[in-house]
């Protein structure tokens, strides 16, 4: 009996989310929306206007499905996409900060999911983990500390884990992701040569600079397959079976969640592939167990981290606002909050200086921005903003900065004065099992949507792929699977100009003629136009595509080379050239070739017989 009571405990608390993980994992998916947008930003005309790569005309004709929304359709200007990359910002700001947080994140999944709709030849694998994770988000409980959320609820609730359909149906996400990229790499490449890596650090559009060093190890190289392979396999596994360690599941995640940080900051190292590394490990951050949170609290409330007392001015609703909200992300909930009027002393010393007092464990009086100091020497995290925020220029102009508002605090008060604080809302029991209800459900659609990209299963499953679609939960974790990619592929483009002469487009060589495969791998800018070289590869019609908006660059955007000189035709030639095992390379072999006039009238003058 006793046995299977800890077979219980440890199950219930191995699959129960800490809101202190939760609150890190907020912050780090809220950076990734952040990131995602400004690297957007630089190419929001080539990717989302009608004079990009691919236009709005173009896209619902030929490439658009029925499930397929996007505000960015509704417009085509440069005006217009960069309105909705902004109001996408301010909905990842709203999730850093943990305010109005289910709805900003719902407004960030679906700002998210109308980007991607709109141009499906730039997504990648990181986009369809984001999308996923985002709307599994809605439905989480990520306010209930370190955010403006909690900080500005009258009454704070007892800290409680999570644990529903909805954390299970995320558990599950993160476990396919890992294991059915294992399942899918099923070639000897991965399972017995473990050449995995050799090929794949051999692929010049994504190696990097160390990557590029360390291809020459082999030996080393067989054992990154090997531990890649195996943190695939075992990772998930140990994910969902750690309550088999009974008191120790706890020791087990802390270890695998450092284990898949570093292992994702292994790929960082070694391959350009955007910001999918990096929104995995945010994705990690959810499972960390509360026996981690409480071993770091106790370490640091033994240092006396939490014997610290904020004192503010009772008249003044900005500066409680403001103590709530400082304390909220900075300090321990054992910190107290006082009216400076409760104390004689104390109140007597806050209208002396004009300021909040701050009394810490020795019980010295801090006053102005000398307070704020002290409460970052009183955080853990804070302290690592003290390099910064202590030093002589920031304390100068910091110290400027509190003399202004504690001038005009109700002229700062017109700023808070919509963080109301609000009372707690109890759920009502329909609504709770509702949610529970439809978080099955998607765990089901889930599991059958991935049990159909397997595709030696050949299980079909057309409802939940429906669902799946519409949900815009669809996903392949096909990542150098069954095997990386055996070639080097390579895009140039030459091209005639109005004044006869001739010019390679993408890298603005005037010699046309020789081969620029490594100069085509160093002007590739980010990760997206890498994602489209790949896809031109691949396919005709993106060439097509890509010499379209190559003529629409080139006259009509004002940002030609050569001024006064118009873009005539172009070719878009596909090169390959095969890796082979002992470390050389192939032949050099031409894949495909689009031929592209910019102007009815020159296409038809050279060719009379299609007029």
């Amino acid at each position: 009996m006793r046995f299977f009571n800890a077979l219980k405990n440890s199950l219930r608390d191995s699959f129960t989310l800490d809101e202190r993980s939760l609150a890190l994992y907020r912050f780090f998916l809220g950076l990734m929306v952040v990131l995602d947008v400004i690297l957007r930003w630089g190419d929001s005309t080539d990717f989302y206007t009608d004079l990009g790569l691919v236009p709005r005309t173009t896209f619902l004709s030929e490439l658009a499905m029925p499930w397929s929304f996007s505000f960015h359709l509704s417009g085509g200007g440069d005006f217009y996409i960069k309105t909705l990359l902004v109001l996408h910002l301010i909905f990842g700001l709203m999730m850093i900060l943990g305010y109005k947080t289910r709805w900003a994140v719902f407004g960030a999944y679906l700002m998210i999911v109308s980007v991607h709709n709109r141009n499906w030849l730039v997504n990648n694998g990181g986009d369809d983990i984001l999308r996923s994770i985002l709307f599994l988000s809605i439905f989480l409980p990520l306010n209930r500390c370190f955010s403006l959320d909690h900080a500005l609820k009258k009454v704070h609730s007892k800290s409680k884990g999570v644990l529903s359909t909805w954390s299970l149906t995320f558990f599950f996400q993160v476990f396919v992701i890992y294991f059915v990229s294992y399942v899918l790499k099923d070639s000897p490449i991965w399972r017995s040569d473990f050449t995995a890596f050799f090929y794949s650090s051999r692929l010049d559009i994504f190696a990097t600079s160390f990557g590029i060093w360390l291809r020459d190890f082999e030996l080393f190289g067989k054992f990154l397959t090997l531990m890649t392979i195996t943190m695939e396999y075992f990772g998930p596994v140990l994910l969902i079976f750690s309550f088999l360690f009974f008191r120790y599941w706890w020791v087990v995640r802390v270890c695998l969640v450092g284990a898949f940080i570093l292992f994702h900051v292994g790929i960082i190292l070694t391959m350009n592939i955007g910001l999918f590394p990096y929104i995995c490990i945010s994705m990690w951050m959810i499972f960390l167990p509360a026996p981690f949170w409480d071993k770091l609290q106790g370490f640091f409330k033994k240092k006396k981290f939490h014997e610290l007392t904020l004192f503010f001015d009772e008249e003044c609703g900005f500066c409680f606002k403001g103590v709530r909200i400082l304390k909220e992300f900075f300090l321990f909930q054992e910190v107290k909050i006082l009216p400076a009027q409760s104390e004689i002393s104390i109140f007597e010393d806050m209208k002396r200086m004009n300021s909040w007092v701050v009394v810490n464990h020795k019980g010295e009086r801090l006053f102005h921005y000398s307070g704020f100091l002290e409460i970052l020497r009183h955080s853990p995290h804070g302290r690592i903003l003290l390099f910064f925020f202590g030093s002589k220029p920031v304390v100068y102009f910091g110290q400027k900065i509190y003399h202004w508002v504690s001038h005009h605090r109700s002229f700062m008060g017109t700023f808070t004065q919509y963080l109301d604080l609000e009372e707690s809302k109890k759920e009502l029991p329909l609504l709770i099992w509702a949610r529970e209800l439809l978080g099955g459900f998607f765990f089901i659609t889930l599991f059958m949507w991935n049990l159909t990209t397997i595709k030696k299963f050949d299980i079909k499953s057309p409802f939940f792929q429906q669902v799946t679609q519409w949900a815009h939960l669809y996903q392949e974790w096909n990542m150098f699977a069954p095997f990386p990619k055996m070639d080097n592929v390579w895009i140039e483009v030459p091209a005639t100009l109005s004044d006869g002469s001739e010019i390679e487009l993408l890298t603005g060589s005037r010699n046309i003629y020789d081969l620029k495969d490594q100069n085509f791998y160093h002007h590739i800018p980010n990760e997206r136009w890498r994602k489209f070289y790949l896809n031109v590869s691949e396919k005709e019609d993106n060439a097509r595509y890509f010499a379209g908006y190559l003529c629409r660059k080139w006259n009509l955007r004002n940002m030609k080379f050569i001024e006064g000189v118009t873009l005539r035709k172009l070719e878009v030639n596909v090169f390959s050239r095969l890796n082979l095992g002992n470390g050389e390379r192939g032949e050099i072999l031409k894949k495909s070739s689009w031929r592209h006039w910019c102007f009815d009238e020159d296409y038809k003058r050279e060719n009379p017989k299609n007029k």
